[in-house]
């Protein structure tokens, strides 16, 4: 799978580069070679974003002069609502922006904050600094949580963070931040990240 670097100089250039008429697609200009129907990995930016996000997606066609438009995946839709919140100023983000590349995933995990019953959940958006929860009913900003992540091969990662902001309404969660990952739930999880990154296949599934 392709890696696709988008970077937008500003929120309202990437707002312009999306069109919801057709599902969620990016329009924009890129110097990569790519053929319709080709299925990438594309890695988004812009000022507000408080790290990189990648997405899956498919190349639509041809935009503009040395463009491309592309479809996000139905899979990676939590991570296109939260871009398109963040950069209309919709989410509060409150955590300090960190150099984490964000990889779509899907794994199996528990949360409960502290003292509480632990609830079934999966994670998305997983970075080395922090992850997606989905919750139908999200704790306050600034909870403290603890989480067990199942990994890819089955291995139960034990893992603490803080609510850093909330989803409410369509496909409800919160965005937590990892504390410190230094053990070794960090290092697994950094090594899992690492292969992704240097194969651009995404396999965090469990």
């Amino acid at each position: 799978m392709r890696l696709v670097t988008l970077a937008f100089a500003t929120k309202e250039e990437f707002l312009a580069a999306y069109h919801p008429s057709d599902g969620g697609s990016l329009s924009t200009r890129t110097r990569t070679d790519a053929t319709i129907g080709e299925e990438v990995l594309i890695e988004i930016s812009f000022p507000g974003l408080p790290n990189r996000a990648l997405v899956r997606a498919q190349v639509m066609g041809i935009a503009f002069e040395h463009g491309l438009r592309f479809a996000f995946s139905p899979a990676d839709v939590t991570t296109r609502d939260f871009l398109l919140a963040v950069a209309r100023g919709e989410a509060t983000i409150h955590t300090t922006p960190r150099d984490h590349a964000r990889f779509p995933a899907h794994l199996k995990a528990t949360w409960n904050a502290r003292g509480g019953a632990a609830r079934a959940t999966t994670l998305e958006d997983v970075s080395a600094g922090g992850a997606f929860v989905r919750a139908d009913a999200p704790p306050a900003v600034a909870t403290e949580v603890e989480l067990t992540i199942t990994a890819p091969d089955g291995e139960a990662l034990a893992a603490t963070g803080t609510v850093a902001w909330l989803r409410q309404g369509k496909d409800p969660g919160f965005g937590v931040e990892f504390h410190d990952m230094a053990g070794e739930t960090g290092r697994k999880l950094r090594a899992l990240l690492r292969h992704a990154s240097e194969s651009a296949e995404v396999a965090l599934e469990s």
